[in-house]
């Protein structure tokens, strides 16, 4: 299989709190690219058991990504499964140059996040990266670390 282009202007790094406020939120980026760091995934997994509503979202959202992977490998751009949709991944790598997990003293699932945006900017320097995040102090530590970062509200993200 042909490694697909990535589309859209812009990648959107979405942390854990997006997922668990909204299940669908793959499809609130138009035709722009979001990139789903390993460390979301694992703290997905976390959340799958029980009957709350974060429940149900992470486990919507781990079956949404299982059947738009279908035979794919999650480390290659996943066309997303409507008109004019950018794509998808998943991002493995969390050891950025500059390291917020050095930088922070501290080896937290949000630091790792921010590492993997750090590498998405790294990687693609054509486009503009941002980290999307319903919590407040991570969006603070984006910022120090020179990251765009914004909230993500009702299925649309509030830029700046």
């Amino acid at each position: 299989m042909a490694k697909a282009k990535s589309g859209g202007n812009k990648i959107f790094v979405l942390d854990t709190s997006v997922i668990l406020y909204n299940h669908n939120a793959l499809n609130s980026f138009e035709d722009n690219d979001v990139a789903i760091p390993i460390t979301v995934l694992e703290e997905l997994d976390n959340f799958k058991k029980g009957n709350d509503t974060i429940n149900f979202e992470a486990r919507e959202f781990i079956r949404i990504m299982d059947r738009l992977s279908d035979k794919c490998t999650l480390t290659s751009w996943i066309p997303l499964n409507h008109p004019k949709a950018g794509k998808f991944k998943v991002v493995m790598n969390e050891q950025s140059e500059l390291d917020a997990v050095k930088v922070f003293g501290e080896n937290k699932p949000d630091h790792r996040i921010l590492n993997a945006a750090l590498i998405m900017i790294a990687e693609n320097p054509s486009k503009r990266v941002v980290l999307v995040t319903k919590d407040i102090n991570l969006r603070l530590k984006a910022k120090s670390l020179n990251i765009p970062a914004e909230d993500f509200e009702t299925g649309k993200i509030k830029g700046c």
